[in-house]
């Protein structure tokens, strides 16, 4: 064998043409932690009424593998979370965040109006932009029942004010009403204005309660003027709740609010045979306004 032929078969040639590497797929992000429902200013965390942990957002590379704090990427990522549905005019803050291990925790995430079925979704330079969390509930107010036999929580808009009132809550329960946020029709031909009243009582892990309560719609009297509804008999309670009900014949029908199927329909009156949810009365008061009083267990919504 000649010294060529050695060469020939022993050494490496080298080109000096560059080799190209190609690389698939983007880094991106998603909810590690999804929000659940809280009050109005409240921080929004993994539990109801703010008592659970932070809301967090994981880092993915590009083969969606979930960064940590070996990778370069992993820490000191600004991420921002922004709402995506916004049902209630919310406005967000507390919403940009740091990266630790992977990692951005979101210690005082708050939306300061009411609104049911928020959304959230999560971006960062270089890192595709999170699906969205699961829809959430911002209620108005949401406070803890005292220890006596009542328990009552209130709200109101500039045309509508609610009031909804329990007897012999349990320990630990907490009342929560909202006006506004959302909207919603009942099938036939009645058209509901007011706004919106949301209320319910819950325990203290966030789960509603089947007491019934005694609620008060009240729409004031530049609504009611302007409605085509200018006597009080003539208002009805567009009902809606997750739960079936009997309602008036042609008004029933199943809706989307929220993210969540609802029942909504005209409610009945009470009688004998006809018990909540059901209408107890209406009558307007010295300044004119309509006042609709109702019974209604569980979770619900009404507005007239």
């Amino acid at each position: 064998m000649s010294d060529k032929d050695s060469l020939d078969n022993n050494e490496a040639i080298w080109s000096s043409t560059p080799l190209s590497v190609s690389v698939t797929g983007q880094c991106s992000l998603a909810f590690a932690n999804e929000p659940a429902e809280t009050a109005a200013g409240s921080p929004i965390t993994t539990a109801f009424r703010s008592t659970g942990d932070p809301i967090a957002v994981q880092l993915f590379d590009f083969n969606n593998k979930p960064l940590d704090k070996a990778d370069f990427s992993a820490s000191r990522t600004s991420v921002m979370v922004s709402i995506q549905t916004n049902p209630g005019g919310g406005t967000l803050t507390g919403n940009t965040a740091l990266s630790s291990n992977g990692i951005a925790d979101f210690n005082n995430l708050q939306i300061d109006k009411a609104g049911t079925g928020y959304t959230l979704v999560a971006s960062a330079s270089g890192f595709t932009t999170s699906a969205p969390s699961k829809p959430f509930t911002i209620d108005g107010q949401s406070q803890p029942c005292p220890s006596t036999t009542t328990c009552s929580g209130s709200a109101s808009s500039a045309t509508t004010s609610g009031t909804a009132t329990t007897t012999l809550p349990a320990p630990g329960d907490f009342i929560a009403t909202s006006i506004g946020g959302f909207g919603y029709t009942c099938n036939g031909t009645y058209q509901p204005v007011s706004d919106a009243f949301s209320f319910a009582l819950f325990d203290a892990a966030g789960d509603p309660q089947s007491n019934t309560l005694a609620v008060s719609l009240e729409i004031h009297k530049s609504l009611v003027q302007s409605s085509g509804h200018p006597g009080a008999s003539s208002w009805q309670i567009c009902y809606a709740s997750t739960s079936q009900f009997n309602a008036v014949t042609g008004t029933y029908e199943p809706m989307t609010i929220g993210g969540v199927t609802y029942n909504t329909g005209l409610l009945l009156g009470c009688t004998s045979t006809q018990g909540p949810p059901c209408v107890q009365g209406r009558h307007k008061d010295n300044a004119g306004d309509v006042i609709v009083a109702f019974l209604a267990p569980g979770d619900p919504y009404g507005r007239g």
